[in-house]
């Protein structure tokens, strides 16, 4: 068995902290009973992304490292949680800490359990993280957990180097990576905590996000994404792998679970749904590879397929995170009162849609 790494495309509920803990606790033992040396968890996991005004709370924020940093994993997992505040500043980090192995200690932080903090804060679209977030200027590097060194970013940080992000930044995180290589720092991988909200199409972006920081680090980079809806925003999952010669493995969408990377034999990953045991290889209708000259256009042809899933995801999950049950439509009889009855059927069950 190859070195495996286990990302873990969660849907967690905004501030439901016991609930997004026990969500991951079950992915990392799906991903150690599958032979991941190592789990990953999608950006802000413990909290669920965006928490927005609940970071203004510290008692929040404390909450949420001291969740993240005691999870109850058979392997050790890099976490996604809001960071309590260095020295005097007033803002909190969007940081990754590491649980589950005591021994390991990152570069840099001494004991601490912080393994890294997000350094490009979005502020357009729908995002508004400088308002939450103080960034920091450095890229982070988790050694020696499960005998790997790994590069470790969030988000956003992966993008300035593909050139996708409409913001002017200073700095390039996956170029501070490369530079750690260029000094003598050897990284088995690299890993980018994500959520990165869908619109159609948005797999194609992260594909080259993923294959140039795969490209310029000249290691497997991967990329862990939330899944699921909250509030007005919707998450794909599509966690993926890419591999420096452009070779890439994609999660299935709309799904919770784990894609078990073997950074050393791209046919060899497997993906477990979170409410299934049986894991799934590459050439199974669930998950994707695309070779090297694969732009990962020919999805196209599933996009309304897609965009309906997305519809259902965001419904089924705003009805459960909110404690619906069941849906009252008003029917005129119209193709959109049609449209809208098969949507709320598919979200809650037939059973529980009344006209």
């Amino acid at each position: 068995m190859g070195r495996r790494i286990g990302l873990m495309q969660v849907d967690p509920t905004v501030g439901d902290l016991n609930g997004n803990a026990a969500r991951l606790e079950h992915l990392a033992h799906l991903a150690a009973q599958h032979g991941a040396s190592i789990g990953v968890t999608t950006e802000l996991a413990i909290s669920g992304y965006p928490p927005r005004d609940l970071l203004l709370q510290q008692e929040f924020i404390s909450l949420c490292q001291q969740s993240a940093s005691s999870l109850n994993v058979p392997i050790p997992v890099l976490v996604g949680t809001p960071i309590e505040p260095q020295g005097k500043r007033q803002l909190p980090g969007n940081g990754v800490v590491r649980a589950g192995l005591s021994e390991a200690h990152p570069s840099g932080e001494g004991n601490s359990h912080v393994v890294a903090r997000k350094q490009l804060l979005p502020t357009y679209d729908v995002f508004d993280e400088a308002r939450y977030f103080h960034p920091d200027t450095r890229s982070g590097i988790a050694r020696t957990i499960a005998q790997l060194n790994l590069g470790v970013t969030v988000c956003e940080d992966a993008w300035q180097a593909a050139e996708l992000t409409p913001s002017s930044y200073s700095a390039d995180p996956i170029e501070h990576l490369a530079e750690w290589g260029r000094q003598g720092v050897q990284l088995d991988a690299s890993v980018n905590l994500s959520a990165s909200p869908y619109h159609a199409d948005k797999l194609s972006s992260r594909i080259q996000v993923c294959r140039t920081a795969a490209r310029v680090l000249q290691h497997p980079f991967l990329l862990a994404n939330q899944v699921g809806g909250n509030d007005d925003l919707l998450f794909d999952g599509n966690s993926l792998v890419a591999w420096p010669d452009g070779r890439v493995v994609i999660a299935p969408a709309w799904r919770e679970g784990v894609l078990l990377v073997d950074i050393d034999d791209a046919e060899n990953c497997l993906w477990v749904d979170s409410e299934s045991p049986d894991a799934l290889r590459i050439g199974d209708d669930e998950i994707r590879s695309l070779s090297s000259d694969e732009e990962g256009h020919e999805f196209d042809k599933e996009l309304l397929e897609d965009l309906a899933d997305a519809v259902v995801t965001g419904l089924s999950d705003y009805c459960r995170k909110s404690g619906i049950s069941s849906i009252v439509l008003g029917l005129s009889g119209g193709i959109d009162s049609a449209v809208a009855a098969c949507v709320a059927a598919a979200a809650v069950g037939p059973e529980n849609v009344t006209g």
